[in-house]
């Protein structure tokens, strides 16, 4: 054999070895390093196995009750499988643990909220998410499903409190929606014949949206209730005043009150002076043009109706009542003719054929949309 012919053999001898050498640890680190129960089951999680997932996970808890993860997820399973009691089980029994850290006991308490929220068990859910907000005060998410289950079960004070704590923590609550709280809270003191209490939240209510006119329109009433009409006006004139447009909803009920006290002239006043502050609210003008025709002054209820669509050209509700106005007084030709207008405006020319698919419209059945290119969508 010659020296290269050597040279060439003991480089492959040499490499040989190498991946002998390779080989052989590789099959030791597999030995010694073999897929436990616990990843299997993660892994099963994973790909959506819940069967083999819980499987293996209760293989790992009976082997090792130490491991916490292991009995939450396997808890999950169970609830999301809908075996809803034996999630409520395995979660209960993790609370008595003495080795539990915070963290694990906020994942417990929010699972157990899960668990009882699948249940239909509100009153024990708010039990667990107060359990976690006492070890984390700052959980958004927990005082979120705080404030859904208290607004589900009508406890308004406790919702108020709840969401305010999470408006502090930058969540989702804008001043409306506690103002909301508020009103619904005042409410349930008036069922409750406690006016004054309920009278006191409709302010707090209108502290944090002035122009929202619920709060108004309640504590009116609750003045009404106790004979005190003058108040409720005052309530309600306060309200046309911090919502113009939507003023047209104590309409009603100031007519009502300021006829009992004799007043009833005043409600041309307000609806006058609600014109000129805001000409769109075609209510106001409708309202007014009533009131002057029950007094006999059709003309100039007439002219308060053309005004108006002066300044809301659109209005049918106007037109309808000018027609009403013009039927009323026999003037038949004019009140057909508003009448064709409203029509003409409501209704097109010629009918219209829309794709149910796309929306195109046509002016005739099509059996193929020129838009979405889809087939009998043009129903006749």
């Amino acid at each position: 054999m010659t020296f290269p012919e050597f040279l060439f053999l003991l480089v492959i001898l040499i490499i040989a070895a190498i991946f002998a050498y390779v080989y052989v640890q590789r099959r030791e680190r597999t030995r010694s390093s073999p897929v436990t129960p616990y990843a299997e089951g993660l892994r099963a999680v994973l790909d959506g196995d819940k069967m083999k997932a819980i499987q293996k996970l209760r293989e790992v808890v009976s082997a090792d009750t130490g491991n916490v993860d292991a009995y939450l997820r396997l808890g999950t399973l169970f609830s999301e499988s809908g075996d809803a009691l034996r999630a409520v089980k395995i979660h209960r029994s993790l609370i008595f643990r003495a080795d539990l850290s915070s963290a694990q006991k906020i994942e417990v308490y929010r699972a157990l909220a899960d668990d009882y929220l699948k249940q239909g068990d509100a009153p024990r859910a708010l039990e667990m998410f107060e359990l976690l907000l006492s070890l984390n005060k700052k959980d958004r998410r927990a005082l979120e499903r705080k404030v859904e289950l208290l607004v589900q079960r009508r406890e308004w004070s406790a919702a108020f409190e709840a969401a305010q704590r999470l408006a502090v923590l930058g969540g989702p609550v804008a001043p409306r929606f506690l103002a909301v709280l508020k009103v619904q809270e005042g409410l349930a003191f008036c069922e409750g014949k406690k006016e004054r209490d309920g009278r006191i939240q409709f302010r707090e209510a209108i502290k944090y949206d002035n122009s929202f006119i619920a709060p108004y329109l309640f504590w009116g009433d609750s003045y009404v209730r106790e004979g005190r009409a003058e108040d409720a006006v005052r309530i309600w004139r306060r309200m046309i005043s911090a919502n113009a447009a939507q003023a047209h909803l104590a309409f009603e009920r100031l007519e009502t009150q300021l006829f009992d006290l004799g007043r009833f002239s005043e409600i041309e006043q307000i609806y006058r002076a609600l014109i000129r502050s805001y000409p769109q609210n075609v209510h106001a003008y409708a309202a007014l043009s009533r009131f002057l025709d029950k007094r006999g002054d059709r003309g100039d209820a007439l002219a308060v109706l053309m005004d108006g669509l002066h300044h809301n050209p659109d209005s049918l509700w106007l037109r309808r009542l000018l027609v009403q106005i013009h039927s009323d007084a026999g003037d038949d030709r004019r009140a057909v003719d508003i009448a064709r207008d409203i029509l003409t405006r409501v209704m097109k020319a010629q009918y219209e054929f829309t794709c149910s698919s796309c929306g195109y419209v046509a002016t005739e059945p099509l059996w193929l949309c020129p838009r979405c290119q889809k087939l009998d969508t043009f129903h006749v």
